[in-house]
């Protein structure tokens, strides 16, 4: 059949129906607010309720969401520009099985779109007061034009939408309080065009180009088949149906439409149309439907009936709603809601539908699937169609109770460009990862250099990064996948291995005849990578960290006492404190005019002094020193120090010691205590490997970083490891088991993303390191999650729970850090 769409023309963000009706759109940036926020969502709702408020002089809106196309082909396109030339080829293979297996599973991969529009103007042909003055400037000029109307074929100039930018920009003004911008012609044509497009696959820079009314609805709709519409294009087709909002609690409280729409596990769309009631006729009928409460209550006390609850809260109701539109309070509203749904088949179709159906009726939203309107449905909820109100699904409300369907509410996270890290999670329960990564249409991409580039809207321009949890919750996942992506770009890396395992799961891996056989481009990836690993035992090794041989002047010498320190504790023994400083000043005098000397010779000095406790100190030293892990710090200066030079490199120590996380430090043996010493020469290295070449993106992962904030002087060197920052281009990825480690108070603003997995004895710290309110919905929100699930806080300030999830079982393979027994497998296994 004959489609018909209200369009007759557009100018930027202004669309000219057929009836002469002026509409103005706008995309709304959504707010990201977790379920479990209340407070950040009441104050969307206030936002929201004033700007509803202050669109009541405009009389018609439409508000809408839309799943919109994420063109992942053309993100990824973008990113790859960012690629080494070494590996652009794998990293561009990985891009496109992103692609390929993401549409496998979700279809066309989307995001939400939130879309407003409002009626500027009324017709501009018709006498009203309202827009007499309008008509009366513009129409002389635009004569011409108007004329199109009556069958002449004219355009409509670009004059003639000019004489409404004066009221257009009055209300942008409004608009822009919550996150509006003007949508483009192009924009403009495209919301249009997919009323007639949906769930077929389309290409969305084509479609915007399409002009003339003809093109915008080229498409066949086949209403016949009762409860549904097909759609045809000569790109495909498909099925779709309007679920229509029926019922809603009576006063509408936490409704939530928007926000409800979005857990579902397939795409959706939510229309609301509009159009507020003159005070005077809704306090008319406020009066009538009182005085027939009054009647019936009267009745009911003759007739020796008990008072109806529900009467009884009806009339509470009736007379709040009469004061406050007397006071002129709030604004009153007619509306209908609809969800659309889509399927490739009729039943698929039908299945979305009655799942919409069926979660709605959860959360008291009765909706319907009306068999014989969806045609006339489908023509009511087009862009500029007048939405005259029968009696059927229409709603009353205030603005205020408008505002609890949540419009511009979104779950998204992350950046525009980026490589793939898994989903928005938006339940509130505890589910297993896979069905919740199963259940969620929401994909997270990530980059992680752009935060310093001063992009727009960043809440920072730091480009460090946390990522922070208790052992065993997916931490090591999400570091290992972090530095694949890492090695596409082009950067050089710098990871530290305390626990000495990547290169015994990489090797594996690389080595298995079936991965060389099937992914040759990631087992080469992997084997490319240059492992550093430091062993006491082996005499070549001993100094390269030492720091009187790769740092110079204070640097040198702040370390090298902080290292001193871990082992020896000076506290209350003054002199040997004295001739330890004096020590290291004269060592590195010397080191400086080219002496080869280091950490060794200042336990030397000590030993050779005239006080017996300085001798005793330094004999000390020297019996801790002397074969164990700590030949690698204190040498005789031979070594010229470590020298790193690959693209990704991952450096390990053999033989440490670690003490867990929650040791008494005041309890650590010798041993552990000379594994804590490692970190601080080690920490200065990973300083010195991001500071070396302004114009070369660095990046330094250091592991177990709770180990560093634990040791003397410790925290200093973290600091002094950011600093090195932007100015550097060199980004720090710390990663620890506590916020505690990286949310001092003078550290705020200092790590631009943060990943945080749960730490069951810290919530409350979690949450506000985080930026969340310290709610029993927020700590649930912790506690319900499951391994590989964390908070995520991107670089916009925008915060969620999110699952990570790696597509390729090769990477999983080479994630591993524990080989399961037989049994261990049969225990997740057996119901």
């Amino acid at each position: 059949m004959k489609l018909k769409t209200p369009i007759k023309t557009v100018h930027d963000n202004l669309m000219l129906t057929k009836s002469g009706d002026i509409y103005a759109y706008y995309r709304i940036s959504p707010s990201v607010i977790p379920t479990s926020n209340n407070e950040r969502l009441e104050d969307h709702k206030h936002n929201h309720s004033l700007l509803f408020e202050e669109l009541a002089k405009y009389k018609d809106i439409h508000i809408e969401m839309y799943p919109k196309q994420m063109n992942l082909d053309k993100r990824f396109d973008v990113l790859e520009k960012d690629f080494h030339p070494s590996t652009f080829h794998v990293g561009k293979y990985y891009n496109q099985e992103t692609i390929n297996l993401l549409n496998d599973e979700l279809g066309t991969v989307t995001e939400n779109d939130f879309i407003l529009g409002v009626r500027l103007k009324s017709n501009l042909l018709d006498g009203s007061e309202d827009v007499r003055g309008v008509v009366k400037n513009a129409f002389a000029s635009v004569t011409d034009s108007l004329v199109n109307w009556f069958g002449l074929e004219r355009e409509v100039t670009e004059e003639f939408f000019n004489r409404f930018k004066t009221l257009e920009n009055e209300l942008f003004e409004h608009v822009q309080a919550v996150g509006g911008v003007k949508l483009t012609d192009d924009e403009l044509i495209y919301v249009n065009r997919f009323n007639f497009l949906r769930n077929i696959d389309h290409a969305v820079e084509e479609e915007k180009k399409k002009r003339g009314v003809s093109n915008i609805t080229d498409s066949i709709i086949d209403p016949t088949e009762p409860g549904y519409l097909k759609l045809l294009t000569t790109e495909g087709q498909c099925y779709m149906s309007f679920v229509v909002v029926d019922d809603f609690s009576s006063d509408m409280e936490y409704s939530h439409l928007f926000q409800r729409a979005q857990s579902l596990p397939f795409p959706v769309e939510v229309h609301i149309k509009a159009k507020y009631q003159e005070k005077e006729a809704a306090l008319r009928r406020i009066g009538f439907a009182k005085q027939r409460f009054k009647e019936q209550d009267k009745d009911m006390a003759e007739s020796g009936e008990a008072e109806d609850d529900d009467m009884l809260e009806f009339g509470s109701r009736l007379h709040s709603l009469q004061s406050q539109l007397k006071s002129n309070s709030v604004e009153y509203m007619k509306w209908v809601a609809t969800f659309v749904v889509y399927g490739e088949t009729k039943e698929e179709c039908k299945y979305r539908a009655n799942t919409t159906k069926r979660v709605m009726r959860d959360s008291g939203i009765d909706c319907v699937r009306p068999i014989a309107d969806q045609l006339q449905l489908f023509y009511k909820f087009l862009h500029g169609a007048s939405m005259q109100f029968e009696k059927n699904w229409v709603q009353e409300s205030t603005n205020k109770a408008f505002s609890e369907n949540l419009f511009a509410v979104s779950n998204k996270l992350g950046t525009k460009i980026g490589f793939y890290f898994g989903r928005v999670d938006k339940s509130t329960e505890k589910v297993g990862l896979e069905q919740s990564i199963a259940s969620s249409r929401d994909v997270m991409l990530f980059h992680p250099f752009i935060a310093n580039e001063g992009i727009a809207g960043a809440e920072t321009d730091s480009p460090h990064i946390s990522i922070t949890g208790q052992t065993g919750k997916g931490k090591s996942f999400l570091v290992k996948l972090i530095l694949i992506y890492l090695s596409f770009l082009d950067c050089k890396i710098l990871m530290t291995d305390p626990k000495t395992e990547i290169q015994y799961w990489f090797e594996k891996v690389a080595k298995d005849p079936n991965i060389r056989k099937d992914y040759k481009w990631f087992a080469e990836l992997i084997e490319s990578f240059h492992y550093t690993t430091l062993n006491a035992d082996d005499p070549k090794n001993w100094g390269v960290l030492d720091p009187i041989c790769f740092l110079k002047g204070a640097e040198a010498k702040d370390t090298a006492q902080s290292a001193i320190e871990q082992v020896y504790n000076m506290d209350g023994k003054d002199d040997i404190k004295t001739e330890v400083l004096k020590s290291l000043t004269q060592v590195i005098e010397q080191r400086e005019r080219g002496e080869k000397v280091g950490m060794m010779n200042v336990i030397y000095n000590l030993q050779k002094s005239d006080s017996k406790n300085i001798r005793s100190a330094g004999d000390l030293l020297f019996q801790m020193v002397e074969n164990s892990v700590l030949r690698l710090v204190f040498s005789d200066g031979l070594t010229e120090g470590i020298r790193i030079d690959g693209k990704v490199n991952i450096l390990q120590i053999e033989g440490l010691d670690l003490p867990k996380e929650d040791d008494d430090p005041h309890y650590y043996t010798d041993s552990e205590r000379k594994s804590l010493c490692m970190m601080i020469p080690l920490a200065k290295y990973c300083e010195k490997f991001g500071s070396e070449d302004k114009s070369e993106n660095t990046a330094v992962i250091f592991d177990e970083a709770w180990m560093l904030t634990n040791a003397r002087g410790g925290k200093k060197l973290v600091k002094s490891m950011r600093r090195v920052g932007r100015s550097y281009k060199n980004q720090l990825y710390l990663v620890t088991q506590s916020v505690s480690d990286v949310s001092t108070d003078n550290d705020k603003g200092n790590f631009g993303a943060r990943f945080a997995f749960d730490e069951s004895e810290e919530r409350d710290d979690i949450l506000t390191y985080m930026g969340l309110s310290k709610t029993d919905g927020n700590r649930d929100l912790l506690a319900n999650m499951v391994k590989g699930q964390c908070l995520f806080r991107d670089f916009y300030g925008r915060v969620g729970k999110m699952s990570i999830d790696c597509l390729f079982d090769e990477w999983k393979e080479a994630f591993k850090t524990v080989e399961k027994s037989h049994s261990a497998r049969a225990e997740e296994e057996i119901m």
